[in-house]
């Protein structure tokens, strides 16, 4: 059986009929199913037959299941059920389906938000990585690709927001983490992913969240590389390591972007993307709550 030749009307895993294929990437394909003990649509997650003997992405696949379960938070999308399939060896998923679009493309598609806009999307996003930090866990790869921004699932709420892709979470108490390992998306990776060492933990989901956040408001990436098509990996390591971090404001002008950033987001901004992580907030509940505190309230 193969992830990218599951046919319409296939029954898997003796409980999942396949209604139609969904997305497919690097690690697997995603299907549209209906459980049939149930009735209700779900997403099925394969993963790639060609990658099933390596243990690192094995592992990687297998544990979204095992971190997502452990997080305390409505905002981490649900994994409902798991296991290997007998005949190909391959591993599953089964997640709650969602409908909408995921951040990266909701940027592509309406440009920088609201602040009124951005204020549910960050807030549900603060408390999923929050939630993820109080269980001992860091995603090590948020990015805007990573952020699904579904319709609303509770009266009263503009949307749903669910983080996804926990496969390379890294918990505090495990020490084997690799450089590979280590690094997550180069466009929102801390410094100290590029490294060889332990310094991973809750402030390297703090600097992702401050590009995030600076993408969210201004519509364009932090980097002045991602504006460059010439630029390689080497470039964007530098700017990311050694050259001086602009305000958020100064680089957003110098993007020319069409929105500024509102009063008071430099100074948390900065603090977001220190290059010393000790001097980054702790966590995400306190890089949430300094922004609720200093005046963004009714922004962010």
């Amino acid at each position: 059986m193969h992830a990218g030749l599951l046919t319409a009307g296939t029954v898997f895993a003796g409980d999942f009929r396949v209604v139609r294929p969904l997305s497919e990437g690097g690690m697997g394909a995603v299907y549209v199913v209906e459980q049939l003990s149930t009735g209700v649509t779900r997403a099925l997650k394969l993963m790639r037959p060609e990658l099933v003997s390596d243990p690192s992405l094995r592992r990687r696949f297998e544990q979204e299941a095992r971190v997502a379960a452990r997080i305390a938070s409505e905002h981490v999308v649900a994994v409902l059920a798991a296991g290997v399939d007998a005949p190909s060896g391959m591993p599953w998923l089964v997640m709650e389906l969602l409908d909408g679009s995921d951040l990266a493309d909701l940027i592509a598609r309406d440009g920088a938000l609201p602040v009124e806009r951005a204020r549910p999307i960050f807030d549900q996003l603060c408390h999923a990585v929050g939630a993820a930090h109080a269980a001992g866990i860091v995603h090590r790869d948020l990015k805007p690709e990573n952020v699904f921004v579904a319709k609303a699932q509770r009266a009263g709420a503009d949307v749903t927001v669910k983080v996804l892709d926990f496969g390379i979470a890294k918990i505090f108490a495990d020490a084997k983490t690799s450089k590979t390992d280590a690094m997550g998306s180069p466009l929102w990776m801390a410094p100290e992913q590029t490294e060889r060492g332990d310094r991973i933990g809750p402030q390297t989901d703090v600097w992702a969240l401050g590009l995030i956040a600076f993408t969210v408001l201004t519509g364009r990436k932090y980097w002045l590389c991602a504006e460059d098509p010439n630029a390689g990996m080497t470039a964007l390591l530098r700017e990311i390591v050694l050259e001086p971090l602009a305000t958020a404001s100064a680089r957003a002008a110098a993007l020319g972007a069409q929105v500024a950033p509102p009063p008071g987001f430099d100074a948390w901004f900065a603090k977001c993307v220190s290059r010393d992580p000790a001097t980054r907030f702790a966590d995400a509940t306190a890089a949430h709550a300094e922004l609720r505190r200093f005046g963004i309230r009714t922004s962010l």
